[in-house]
Order: C-alpha cells, then sequence, then structure tokens
C-alpha cells in the first residue's frame, strides 16, 4: 500500500514531524497532499509551543491585522507566515516577536526604550524622537519612538534577555540595528551626517554569571574598508543597517543574555546615529 493510500489525517501527522520547508514542498505532490500539508495538525506543530501566550501579550501598533483576535481567527499555516513576516509588539511595546521561516524558531527585538543607553534620560546628549515625526529619509520603525544620539563621550549601549523565552538547544545571533541621521541622498550615494563614528567600536556577549565577554572590533560606518580587522555593517530589508554583536547557545540551563556595544576609551564625542534596537535571531 502506498503513502497516499493513507488517510489524510496519517498523511498530515507524518508531514508535521518534517520541517516548514518540507511541508511545503510535500504540497506539491498532490491534491490530497496538499490538503493534508496545509492542515492546522500540521502547522501548529510548526509553531512555537507558547505562541497563544506570547500572541495574548501582543499590543496595538496601528495595524488591525496583528491584533490578538485577527491573529487567533488566521488558519495555523496563515498565522505561520503573518508572524514570519509581520513582527508583533509585545508587553509594553518596546519588544517585538516573530518566527523564522525555515525553521519556525522565535525572534526578537529589544527596541531602543528596552536598551540600558548611558545618559539616555539626559536631552542634551540624546533626543527621543517618535516614530511618527520621523524624517522620510530615516527608514520606519516598527516601535513608537527611536533613540538618537546628539553628543556623547561614552557611548554604552547594553540589552539583555532571559534565555528561557527563546527556542531550546538553538544557536542565536544578536545585532544592533542602527543608522545615521542622513545629510544629503543622491541616488546610491547617500551620505551620513555623523562625528565622531569613524572608529572601532567594541561589542561583546556574556551570560550573566560568567565574566566580561570577549570584546571585538566593530565599525559602524557602511563605507569602512574591508581591510580593518573587525565586524563590518550590512543593509537589512528594512533598510536599517546591522552589525552582528556575538552569538550564543541556549541549552537546558537558562539565564540572563547580556549584549553590549560601547566605545569609552579614545574620549571623542560622538553624534549622528539613530539606535532602533537590538534583534535576537537563529543562526
Amino acid at each position: 500500500m502506498g503513502v497516499t493510500a493513507l488517510p489524510e489525517e496519517c498523511i498530515a501527522t507524518i508531514i508535521s514531524f518534517t520541517s516548514p520547508r518540507d511541508a511545503c514542498r510535500d504540497a506539491l505532490v498532490s491534491r490530497m497532499f496538499g490538503s493534508a500539508a496545509g492542515s492546522d495538525l500540521v502547522w501548529n506543530r510548526f509553531l512555537p509551543p507558547d505562541y497563544q501566550q506570547i500572541i495574548s501579550e501582543s499590543v496595538s501598533s496601528g495595524s488591525s491585522s496583528s491584533s490578538s483576535s485577527s491573529l487567533n481567527n488566521l488558519s495555523k499555516k496563515d498565522l505561520y507566515f503573518h508572524l514570519c513576516h509581520n513582527p508583533i509588539l509585545i508587553g509594553n511595546g518596546n519588544r517585538s516577536f516573530a518566527i523564522d521561516k525555515l525553521s519556525g524558531k522565535k525572534c526578537y527585538m529589544l527596541g531602543a526604550r528596552e536598551l540600558s543607553i548611558i545618559w539616555g534620560d539626559t536631552p542634551q546628549y540624546w533626543d527621543w524622537t517618535p516614530s511618527a515625526e520621523m524624517p522620510v529619509s530615516l527608514p520606519q520603525s516598527r516601535f513608537s519612538e527611536v533613540a538618537h544620539l546628539l553628543d556623547v563621550c561614552w557611548l554604552d549601549i547594553k540589552g539583555r534577555i532571559e534565555t528561557n523565552i527563546l527556542s531550546p538547544n538553538t544557536r542565536y545571533g544578536a545585532y544592533f540595528v542602527y543608522t545615521f541621521v542622513s545629510l544629503a541622498v543622491k541616488g546610491e550615494d547617500e551620505k551620513y551626517y555623523n562625528t565622531g563614528l569613524d572608529r572601532p567600536v567594541k561589542v561583546s556577549i556574556r551570560f550573566e554569571n560568567e565574566n566580561e565577554g570577549n570584546a571585538t572590533n566593530a565599525y559602524l560606518l557602511p563605507d569602512t574598508p574591508e581591510e580593518h580587522d573587525g565586524r563590518h555593517p550590512h543593509m537589512r530589508e528594512d533598510m536599517w543597517m546591522e552589525i552582528e554583536i556575538g552569538e550564543f547557545f541556549t541549552d537546558q540551563v537558562h539565564g540572563m543574555v547580556e549584549m553590549c556595544l560601547m566605545e569609552i576609551e579614545n574620549g571623542n564625542w560622538k553624534s549622528g546615529l539613530v539606535v532602533h534596537g537590538i534583534e535576537l535571531r537563529p543562526k
């Protein structure tokens, strides 16, 4: 007896033990496979086990399609792909949640307000700009506001997250997401206003009970020559830039992970940086 002779529910159960990519491929085999591969039984298994709890914590982002009730009305497959492409704001609105398209594992982003920024509440050093008032030359933010660096010598930005809310047994990368105040736009030759940020910053990541993590040089400016030893940024699809802070593995021992970006050694004044947040996603 061939597999196509099995009841549709049995086929769906088998497919649910594969992966989202495999399920999409299986859907092309036949009409029955398409029905089985698109069933709630399959895609409910691909969603994170606590997705309902996370969705219940979602807050309004101005889009009715991302409200808790709207999300719960979607089929499990539609919900899966909605969360892949449309991060939802959760908690107090300073974090966002999404899922990785290939694996279904959790992705989080800590907005600028969720970070610890030294001198961040001092108006002469940092300005908090509502997203609705951001210049059109800057990329849109999913959060209600971003942090704009006016002038500091001591650049120190940290983010912290509990590993027990992340997907288990997963290697995560942490990425600092940012841009610069635009000075001019001329086709592909976009100029950025900044001072003091041509020198490398230090990025590091560690578990809270560990000693300071090994710091690595990172260059925030996109036109830094590649021969400079250290990490370099790249442009994201949402037009923000990102640079990797580091990586860590979530095992059975839960704890707090601290991610850090700083430049405190040169003593020069820095300005022009716009902070969106820190994103964590599977590698």
